[in-house]
C-alpha cells in the first residue's frame, strides 16, 4: 500500500513530549501515514522512546545540523506525496489534526499548509500572546505574505524536490521556502483547525539565542530589514504593557512575573541577531578578502611550469571571486602541461595559463550587479564559459560556443591558485551539509551525468564501464543507483577494489561484450574502441567518455553502420547536470570516500601530478587555502 503522507519529526532530547506526540499520531482519524524521525544527537531517552513506535529513525551529526539540513534529510527519505512536519515538543490537540492539515492539498496550487499553535500549561504568558497573535481563528490563503511554521506544517514533496530547504539559514527555513513557492505561483494556506500544542520551556539564555538566530535568518531573507535601538526600546515597552494588560484581563496573576525577562531576551536577541549579521558580513569580507598578490601554478609552455606570485584577479561587472579550497588533479591538467591537448596543438589555446577546472571554494567578492550569491557562500563553478552572445549560448549550449573559454584549460586561468574569477552565471551554491572536499568532485560527476543522459540507460539493463578511474567509478555508481546491472573492467586491481563495495561485477579483461546493452568507454584508450564495436551486440549504445582520443583507431564509418551500433561522444556538462550532481552529493547517493585520501598543499603540485600519473590512488586533491579545509 502506498503512503500518502509522511510525518516528519525533528528531535534533540525530546523525551519529555515525544511519547505523547507519537501516541497522538496513532490516534488520528487519518491513517495513511508513515513516521520519519531525524535526530541530531539526543543524549536522553528520545531514541529509546522512538524505537518503541513504527518509525524510520535517521541521524544527523550535531556539527552538520541546521534546520534546513535535517528537514532535507527527512524529506529525502519520505515516501508520501505530502510531508507533515511537527516539532518533537509539540502534539496535536485532537484526532483530526492530520486530516485537517492535509485537506487543502486537494487544490493543486497549494504548496504548503501550516496550522494553528497554542501554548500549554507551562508556556510563558508572553509567548502565549504571541501565538494568539500569529495564529488566528480563521483559515485563509496567504497573499504576498511569505509565512509558514514548521512546528506544524505540511508541504508537497514534489515541490520540495525542486525547491529543497535552505541549509545555510540559522532558522526560518519555512519562511524562505514559503517565499520561494509563492514566487513560483503556488499558495501557502493557513489551516486554523489543524491545531497543536507547542511547548517551549526555555531558559532566558535560550530565548535570547532563539530570537538571535531567527533575526540572523530573517535578515538573510529580507535584506532591507533593520532593527535599531529606538525601535527595539519602543517594541519592548509596548510588548510588556500589552502582556500585562492581557495577563490581568485573563487573571493570570502567577504568570505576570516572567513577562519582563522574556520580552527583554526577545528584544536583545533580535537586536543582537541583526547586529551580528552586519558584523559577520564585515568579518567575512575581511577574512575572505583577497591580497594584491596570489599564489598560483603557472604553465608557461610545454613542460614549463612554476609556482609563483601573481596579480590577484578582480571582479568584473558580472563575475564572482572565489577563494579556492580544493582543486582536483585531472589528466587534462597534465595534457595542458605537456602541450598534448588538441587546443594547444591547433593554437586555439595560448600559454601562459593557470590549470585546474575541478574545484570548490568560498565566495570572497561579488560584483555589484550579481544577485543570489553572497560573500561566504560555498560554491563550485562550471568549466566551459560561453561568449554570451551567440545562439548556442542563448540555449545554454556553452560547450558548442565557438568563442568559448574553459577554466584552467583554454584561455582562462583556473584554480591552481588561491583565488579564481568566474562569471556569476556559471557559479553554483553548495549546500551547507556538503563538505568542500567532496564538492571538488562535482565537475567530473556532472560530466558523467551529461554523458549518460545521451544513452538514456534503462533500469534492469546491462552496462559495461571500461576503465575504473574517477570518471569510470562515478559512471558505475550512477548506473548502479539507477538500478542497472553493472560490470567494470580495468587492469588496475586497486581501482577495481574501490567498486567491490557496490555489488557490481569487476574484471581485469575485456570480454563477453555481446552481453551488454550499454558500453561506457572511460579509460581514454582509443585502442579498445575497435574491440568495443566489433564484439558488442547489434543495437548496443556505446558512449565514449574517456577523452582525449588522439590516435587513429582504424574504424571506418561503414563498419559502424554494418555492425548496427550507435556511438555517442560527450564533453563538458550542462547546468542541469551540475544541479543533479549537487543533489546526489547532498543526499549522499554517491560515495566519495575513495576519492579523498590523497591531499597535498598547492606548493606540492608536482608530487601530486606524479602520484596521479602513477594511478596509485583514485584521485589527488590540492588545497589552495588551508583555512578553508575544515568547511
Amino acid at each position: 500500500m502506498s503512503v500518502e503522507t509522511t510525518i516528519l519529526i525533528r528531535t534533540y532530547n525530546e523525551a519529555k513530549y515525544l511519547k505523547g506526540l507519537l501516541r497522538s499520531i496513532q490516534e488520528q482519524n487519518y491513517t495513511n501515514w508513515e513516521i520519519v524521525i531525524v535526530d541530531s544527537g539526543s543524549t536522553d531517552k528520545t531514541l529509546h522512546i522512538a524505537e518503541q513506535y513504527p518509525a524510520t529513525i535517521l541521524h544527523i551529526k550535531p556539527e552538520n545540523f541546521t534546520f534546513g539540513a535535517s528537514l532535507n534529510l527527512g524529506c529525502q527519505s519520505a515516501r508520501g506525496q505530502y510531508i507533515a512536519i511537527i516539532s518533537g515538543h509539540a502534539y496535536p490537540c485532537n484526532n483530526s489534526w492530520l486530516s485537517n492539515l492535509i485537506e487543502p492539498f486537494r487544490d493543486d496550487k497549494v504548496a504548503m499548509v501550516y496550522g494553528k499553535q497554542r501554548g500549554g500549561a507551562t508556556t510563558k504568558l508572553s509567548e502565549e500572546r504571541d501565538l494568539l497573535r500569529q495564529f488566528g481563528e480563521w483559515s485563509h490563503i496567504l497573499v504576498d505574505e511569505p509565512f509558514g511554521n514548521n512546528a506544524n506544517a505540511a508541504i508537497r514533496k514534489s515541490l520540495w524536490e525542486y525547491y529543497p530547504y535552505d541549509e545555510n539559514l540559522t532558522g526560518l527555513e519555512d519562511i524562505r521556502w514559503a517565499q520561494t513557492v509563492q514566487r513560483m505561483g503556488y499558495y501557502v494556506y493557513y489551516k486554523a483547525d489543524a491545531t497543536v500544542y507547542h511547548i517551549h520551556e526555555e531558559s532566558a539564555a535560550k530565548v535570547f539565542n532563539r530570537y538571535k538566530r531567527e533575526a540572523l535568518a530573517y535578515k538573510e531573507i529580507v535584506s532591507s530589514y533593520e532593527y535599531k535601538w529606538p525601535r527595539a526600546l519602543k517594541d519592548l515597552a509596548m510588548a510588556i504593557m500589552r502582556d500585562l494588560v492581557y495577563g490581568i484581563q485573563e487573571r493570570y496573576w502567577s504568570r505576570l512575573d516572567g513577562i519582563a525577562v522574556f520580552r527583554l531576551m526577545k528584544t536583545l536577541g533580535t537586536f543582537s541577531g541583526v547586529r551580528a549579521y552586519h558584523r559577520m558580513n564585515t568579518i567575512s569580507m575581511r577574512h575572505l578578502g583577497y591580497p594584491d598578490k596570489i599564489l598560483r601554478v603557472l604553465i608557461t609552455g610545454p613542460h614549463r611550469h612554476v609556482l609563483d606570485e601573481g596579480e590577484a584577479p578582480k571582479v568584473s561587472a558580472t563575475s564572482v571571486l572565489i577563494k579556492v579550497a580544493y582543486v582536483g588533479v585531472c589528466s587534462t591538467d597534465l595534457e595542458v602541461k605537456e602541450g598534448t591537448l588538441e587546443y594547444y596543438k591547433t593554437n586555439q589555446a595560448q600559454y601562459p595559463v593557470v590549470p585546474g577546472h575541478e574545484f570548490s571554494g568560498i565566495v570572497a567578492e561579488v560584483a555589484p550587479d550579481v544577485h543570489g550569491i553572497k560573500v561566504g557562500d560555498k560554491v563550485v563553478a562550471e568549466c566551459v564559459i560561453g561568449c554570451g552572445h551567440c545562439e548556442k549560448c542563448a540555449n545554454r549550449l556553452y560547450y558548442e560556443c565557438l568563442a568559448r573559454r574553459e577554466v584552467g584549460v583554454m584561455n582562462m586561468n583556473g584554480a591552481y591558485s588561491t583565488l579564481v574569477e568566474v562569471p556569476a552565471p556559471y557559479v553554483h551554491k553548495v549546500p551547507f551539509s556538503v563538505p568542500l572536499k567532496q564538492a571538488a568532485l562535482i565537475e567530473p560527476l556532472a560530466v558523467c551525468l551529461k554523458g549518460l543522459s545521451k544513452i538514456a540507460p534503462e533500469r534492469g539493463k546491462r552496462a559495461c564501464v571500461v576503465g575504473a578511474g574517477p570518471i569510470g567509478n562515478l559512471c558505475a555508481q550512477v548506473l548502479k543507483l539507477r538500478n542497472l546491472r553493472v560490470t567494470v573492467v580495468d587492469q588496475e586491481p586497486r581501482r577495481l577494489r574501490c567498486l567491490s563495495k557496490f555489488a557490481m561485477n569487476t574484471f581485469s579483461v575485456l570480454t563477453h561484450l555481446e552481453s551488454f546493452d550499454y558500453i561506457i568507454e572511460a579509460s581514454g584508450n582509443e585502442a579498445v574502441i575497435p574491440q568495443l564495436i566489433q564484439e558488442s551486440k547489434p543495437g548496443v549504445k556505446i558512449l565514449l567518455l574517456g577523452l582525449p582520443y588522439t590516435k587513429e583507431t582504424g574504424i571506418q564509418f561503414s563498419q559502424i553502420v554494418c555492425y548496427d551500433k550507435t556511438i555517442y561522444g560527450s564533453v563538458a556538462s550542462r547546468r542541469q547536470d551540475w544541479q543533479e550532481a549537487i543533489r546526489l552529493l547532498k543526499t549522499k547517493s554517491i560515495v566519495l570516500d575513495d576519492f579523498l585520501g590523497q591531499v597535498f598543499p598547492l606548493e606540492s603540485y608536482q608530487e601530486a601530478w606524479k602520484i596521479h600519473q602513477e594511478k596509485s590512488c583514485l584521485k589527488v586533491l590540492l588545497t589552495a587555502n588551508q583555512d578553508l579545509t575544515r568547511l
